[in-house]
């Protein structure tokens, strides 16, 4: 159980802050296919996707390898976002675990151990690519820079300016169509050379969430943890 723990603790700040909202094949799978880098295309269509998404949600499968390449993990669920800062990030695979942010507090609720943990946003999320993605001003919290395409994808890397962070780098994969940029994937590398890659499916921008969508009531009887 600890260990499950551990390992969720180690995705949150990846996916979340990938989150407010957005990997993809290995860095070394795409040098085999990588095109010619077209300058900033990617940053380019990143915030294009940050300036005119106000919300989204998708599914999820995400997948994570060490510095060796050896599988550690996989998992599934769904993400929703509104911006500035909302969030419903949903593991269903292989445990059960919510992570939910109404822009200040951040409520992590594991099903089986019937335990919420609750936190401050703004410090759980600083540097991380949910502040990348949920945020409004990249720039200020990430250095950019282009990526080449591969798969069909623009690439671009974003690298927290903050010496703070929990991960080295985040690289997001995104597409054109006719109804605006959508994000596709996402690999994250984290301080322990870990990656984990976040394909997102069926992904829909600019829905309409119901008020208090973004909240979390702790259920009845479960045990919850107030961090500092």
């Amino acid at each position: 159980m600890i260990a499950r723990c551990k390992f969720a603790a180690a995705l949150l700040p990846v996916l979340l802050s990938a989150l407010a909202f957005g990997p993809y094949v290995p860095a070394q799978a795409q040098t085999a296919v990588n095109a010619p880098a077209k300058p900033a295309a990617g940053a380019a269509l990143l915030n294009l996707w940050v300036k005119s998404t106000h919300s989204a949600r998708a599914s999820f499968t995400q997948t994570a390898v060490d510095e060796k390449g050896k599988a550690s993990a996989s998992s599934a669920g769904s993400f929703e976002f509104e911006r500035p800062g909302k969030f419903r990030w949903i593991y269903t695979k292989p445990y059960h675990q919510d992570i939910v942010s109404d822009g200040q507090t951040i409520w992590t609720y594991d099903h089986d151990l019937d335990q919420v943990t609750v936190s401050a946003q703004s410090r759980a999320l600083s540097g991380t690519p949910a502040a990348l993605l949920a945020g409004e001003d990249v720039s200020k919290l990430f250095t950019l820079s282009p990526l080449p395409s591969t798969s069909g994808l623009q690439w671009v890397q974003a690298v927290p300016r903050s010496k703070d962070s929990s991960f080295d780098w985040v690289r997001i994969g995104l597409k054109s169509t006719p109804q605006g940029p959508e994000l596709v994937e996402m690999q994250l590398r984290d301080a322990f050379r870990r990656t984990s890659t976040i394909v997102f499916i069926d992904t829909q921008r600019n829905v309409a969430f119901a008020a208090g969508h973004f909240h979390f009531k702790a259920p009845q009887g479960a045990s919850v943890i107030q961090q500092p």
